[in-house]
């Protein structure tokens, strides 16, 4: 009886470690915003777009005759879903670069 005891008790343990939440590193409370923030970008809408974008696919789901994007608003829409599937964290105004360089070069929606 104690070995199955101490085998549940182990089990118990490992499950409940195994699905816990990680913590989030600590930072100092006396850090400048800037030792914990990326800077914005000053690369171009072409150059994010390029670096971030082309990981995933080429230019030709812009010109498709199906594109799903009909609006300058849905181009946004997707463009911050890519980034958001990616990981890539890039910052509002670096995202709004993508988007006017995609809708300058390859959409052309009123704006």
């Amino acid at each position: 009886m104690p070995k199955v005891f101490l085998l549940a008790l182990c089990a118990a343990t490992l499950t409940l470690t195994a699905c816990g939440e990680k913590q989030p590193a600590a930072t100092s409370p006396n850090a400048p915003p800037s030792a914990t923030m990326q800077p914005v970008s000053d690369l171009s809408g072409k150059a994010l777009h390029d670096a971030n974008c082309i990981s995933c696919h080429d230019s030709a789901v812009y010109t498709r005759a199906e594109r799903k994007v009909q609006d300058l608003s849905a181009l946004g829409a997707q463009v911050r879903r890519c980034n958001a599937n990616l990981g890539t964290q890039l910052f509002d105004e670096d995202l709004d670069k993508i988007v006017v360089y995609l809708n300058d070069s390859f959409y052309k929606f009123p704006k």
